[in-house]
C-alpha cells in the first residue's frame, strides 16, 4: 500500500506580506497568491489527481480552487475541506507580527530572535511550538503535544484513502513543516516553506516519509 501526497502551502496573503502570524486567523490571498496557486496548479497539472482536500480556511480553499482549474487530468470540481489539516494556532499571538511571537518563545529559550523560523532551526520544531505554547499568556497556543496527535490523524485518514492514489492537500507552511519534522530524515533541517511550494510524501500502512520539500516542480 503507498499513497502519494502532495501538500501545497497556499499562497500568499496580506498577513504573509505584512509579516505577521496567520493561524486558525484568515486574510485574503494577495493579488500574487493568486498567481502563486494558479502557477502551483500548472506544476501539478501532469498528475492524475485522485483526491484533493484543503484546510477549512478560506486561503487554502482558494488556493485548491486556484490550482484545480490548471488541472486537466481530474474531474474534481473543488476541495474536500477538512480541518485536521489547518495551519497550526497561535493562540494570544494570533495576528501579532512574527518578531513579537518570536522574541518571547525565544527569551523562554534562554537566547533572543526575530523570526519562529530561526526558532524552529535553533532548538526544532517541536520545542519552538513548546515555547509559543508557554509564552502564549492565554497557553492556547498548539504545542508539541496537540501537534503529535493532529499529525497522527492526518496519517491516519490518508492510510484510509486507496491503494495509489494521488493525492493534493492545499494547506498551511508551519504544519507541512511539522509533519515534516516528525517524518523527515532523523536530523534533517526543514526550512520554512514558500508559498506555492510543496511537500512530496508517501504515505503506507507502516508510516510516512518526505520524498521532496519546498518544491515548486516535479
Amino acid at each position: 500500500m503507498a499513497t502519494t501526497v502532495y501538500f501545497v502551502r497556499h499562497g500568499e496573503t496580506y498577513f504573509n506580506r505584512f509579516a505577521r502570524l496567520q493561524g486558525w486567523s484568515d486574510t485574503p490571498l494577495t493579488k500574487k497568491g493568486e498567481e502563486d496557486a494558479a502557477k502551483i496548479g500548472r506544476v501539478l497539472a501532469p498528475l492524475e489527481i485522485d483526491y484533493l482536500f484543503s484546510s477549512d480556511l478560506k486561503r487554502a480553499v482558494d488556493t485548491a480552487r486556484i490550482l484545480i482549474k490548471q488541472c486537466p487530468n481530474t474531474q474534481i470540481g473543488a476541495p474536500i475541506q477538512k480541518k485536521i489539516f489547518r495551519e497550526t494556532f497561535y493562540g494570544s499571538f494570533e495576528g501579532h507580527s512574527n518578531e513579537e511571537g518570536a522574541i518571547w518563545a525565544s527569551y523562554l529559550g534562554g537566547q533572543r530572535f526575530r523570526r519562529i523560523g530561526d526558532l524552529v532551526t535553533e532548538f526544532g520544531a517541536a520545542k519552538t511550538r513548546d515555547l509559543l505554547r508557554e509564552a502564549d499568556p492565554a497557553h492556547l497556543a498548539e504545542g508539541s503535544q496537540q501537534l503529535n496527535a493532529r499529525v497522527k490523524e492526518i496519517v491516519a485518514f490518508l492510510q484510509g484513502l486507496p491503494d495509489q492514489s494521488t493525492v493534493v492537500v492545499a494547506s498551511h507552511g508551519s504544519i507541512i513543516q511539522y509533519i515534516a519534522s516528525v517524518y523527515g530524515a532523523p536530523g534533517e533541517q526543514f526550512e520554512s516553506l514558500r508559498n506555492g511550494a510543496f511537500m512530496e510524501m508517501r504515505v503506507t500502512a507502516e508510516g510516512a516519509q518526505v520524498l521532496a520539500y519546498n518544491q515548486q516542480s516535479l
